[in-house]
């Protein structure tokens, strides 16, 4: 689900042309009682019929009156066209509210849509915790009571059961790394500030690459839809510095975008010193469109672009949500 702004061209204030209009119209105006002082003043019909009187043979008197017949044909030409413009514009503002309509009502569908998939994540996540987490537990335990059991009986029941107990670890390492994929850690209970700085640091030490992460203001005050987010935007932004940038250094840095937190904006920048937008095909995937999804649906916006020193800076410009309408 893609989502557009109208052109500028669309959005304009039609009274600009009208102020020209008006104007042209004074200057039309201004120009007929000049030319009428000019002919009063040189006589410029009795002259006129004078020259043409002059040339009967050739008809020349029947010029004016056909002049003045083509004027009111030309102002009956002009009339049709403005009226037929006038009907164009209705119609093009009806389009224009349609389609002001059509972009708010697929933003609020892109945020429900996002909202039903962060809750069906939550509820997969508890599910595996629950189910399979407890299951896990329960083959580890009982391979380590095997084990100890045949360690001095049966040597080939000893090593069954160490595979199963590592079979289980790993098992459970993949676990986690889902239900950390699925819904953030701790993110409900440790806050958006916390829980970027546990992603940070793990991100960190599974990829050996230096990262530092800077936040300014306070954001406990965000709603579910902005925070999460504001988290799967560094997720992504990690994740394609991993991928992608061969970058050596990251740095993550949120803040608000003026002084009132509660009015202003806020400001999310990934930026790496990796090999910056022209090389990294990682960019324009499906990831990265998700985002933009997810950035709009909150009228916010997301922009990709390469520093003068470098590497690539992925932005995240977010309106505060109103508390009040949130709760």
């Amino acid at each position: 689900m893609q989502m557009f702004d109208l052109p500028p061209s669309l959005s304009q204030d039609p009274r600009p042309d009208h102020h020209r209009s008006v104007s042209d119209l004074v200057a039309i105006i201004c120009t007929v009682v000049v030319f009428l002082v000019v002919s009063m003043q040189l006589e410029l019909a009795e002259r006129l019929s004078n020259w043409t009187h002059k040339h009967e043979p050739w008809q020349l008197d029947e010029i004016p009156l056909t002049l003045l017949v083509l004027s009111i044909a030309l102002v009956w030409f002009g009339w049709r066209r403005w009226r037929e413009l006038n009907r164009d514009m209705q119609i093009r503002r009806q389009l224009e509210a349609r389609n002001l309509d059509a972009l708010a009502q697929n933003r609020r569908l892109a945020q429900e849509l996002i909202q039903l998939q962060e809750s069906e994540r939550r509820f997969i996540a508890r599910e595996l915790h629950d189910e399979f987490g407890q299951y896990c537990v329960v083959i580890k335990v009982d391979a380590a009571l095997v084990a100890q059991e045949s360690l001095h009986k049966e040597a080939i029941i000893h090593a069954s059961a160490q595979r199963i107990s590592e079979a289980a670890d790993h098992l459970h390492q993949v676990l986690r790394s889902m239900l950390k994929r699925l819904r953030p850690t701790g993110l409900d209970d440790l806050g958006l500030i916390i829980s970027l700085q546990l992603l940070v640091e793990g991100w960190q030490a599974q990829h050996s690459i230096a990262c530092t992460f800077k936040s300014h203001g306070t954001f406990d005050a965000l709603d579910e839809a902005c925070t999460i987010t504001l988290y799967r935007s560094v997720q992504e932004g990690l994740t394609n510095i991993a991928k992608h940038a061969q970058a050596s250094l990251a740095e993550i840095t949120i803040s608000h975008g003026t002084q009132d937190a509660r009015t202003g904006q806020i400001v999310l920048t990934v930026v790496d010193n990796g090999v910056g937008l022209q090389k990294n095909t990682g960019l324009t995937g499906l990831g990265v469109l998700g985002m933009r999804e997810r950035v709009s649906a909150l009228g916010g916006q997301l922009s990709l672009d390469s520093p003068a020193t470098g590497g690539t800076q992925l932005k995240v410009v977010l309106p505060m949500p109103d508390t009040e309408a949130s709760t």
